[in-house]
């Protein structure tokens, strides 16, 4: 009974107006731009290739408006919002442009930016209690870069992920879970490297 099988597949949201001119994007709510809404739409054409069980989201729109196109497109449920699933919170850094965050903190130190380690244990809690209350079914889940970087970096005892992997809109990184265990089979591919 302990060996089946649950294959997660995360994926990060489209692109929003924010990402594509490098704002960085914490819990502010912005919702997708067109190429957002394209890159969603030829996620779920990929996705329909394999049969999927339930499609979980982040409360934030960019997220949410991702998985509502992918379940329409996929004939799921009503994506299921769990809170934990939403981004880091990089404080007074916020909505700053590149050269803006680097100007006002050289030190890289966010004020009132969510620790790396609450980040981490906050994914990893999120994503295990999907995987344990779900086995053996196939899960989409749509979430964010700093939290699905978090989830890559612990699962590879820091190889990849945070720090060292730059995670792009709309990729999709594939994990199973069995006996306890977790295993990545992919990560950061986007559709077009995936056909």
């Amino acid at each position: 009974m302990d060996h089946i099988n649950t294959v997660i597949c995360l994926i990060r949201h489209g692109e929003t107006d924010w990402n594509a001119t490098g704002r960085l994007q914490g819990r502010e709510d912005i919702e997708l731009n067109m190429a957002g809404r394209e890159q969603a739409v030829q996620l779920a054409a990929y996705l329909q290739k394999s049969s999927w069980d339930l499609i979980v989201s982040s409360p934030l729109k960019r997220a949410l408006e991702s998985s509502h196109i992918i379940s329409s497109h996929l004939r799921l449920s009503e994506p299921v919002i769990i809170g934990q699933l939403h981004e880091r919170d990089y404080g007074m850094a916020s909505g700053l442009l590149p050269e803006d965050r680097h100007n006002r903190f050289p030190d890289g130190k966010f004020p009132g930016q969510e620790e790396f380690e609450d980040l981490r244990q906050r994914a990893m809690n999120s994503l295990s209690g999907i995987a344990v209350s779900h086995p053996g079914k196939r899960i989409i889940i749509v979430s964010h870069g700093a939290w699905i970087n978090s989830v890559l970096y612990t699962l590879s005892s820091g190889e990849f992920g945070s720090f060292k992997t730059r995670l792009k809109n709309a990729c999709v990184n594939l994990l199973n879970y069995a006996g306890h265990q977790w295993s990545i089979t992919f990560y950061n591919k986007t559709v077009d490297e995936l056909i």
